[in-house]
């Protein structure tokens, strides 16, 4: 299992969600901490270890694998439940 970690910008994100969202985020990113390179996922650019993955309903990650650690850079909402609240 490879260890989870936040941006701050990233951490942000993921603190300003209610939490039920946050939830679901952590499941699905629980799966790919197991597995950063889940046939769910892809790379982005031409380094495989820059990837991306739907985690859940309109959440979109944005994430780095180096070495036992996976960093998620960036969480995209697609939905207005950040607005809302």
């Amino acid at each position: 299992m490879y260890r989870l970690t936040y941006t701050i910008e990233a951490k942000a994100t993921r603190d300003a969600m209610p939490v039920q969202r946050q939830q679901l985020l952590d499941r699905g990113l629980a799966v790919l901490a197991d597995n950063p390179y889940h046939k769910a996922s892809t790379y982005v650019g031409t380094n495989e270890a820059d990837r991306k993955a739907q985690v859940a309903p309109g959440i979109l990650v944005e994430y780095f694998v180096s070495n036992a650690f996976m960093v998620v850079a960036v969480i995209e909402v697609f939905d207005d439940s950040l607005i809302d609240g």
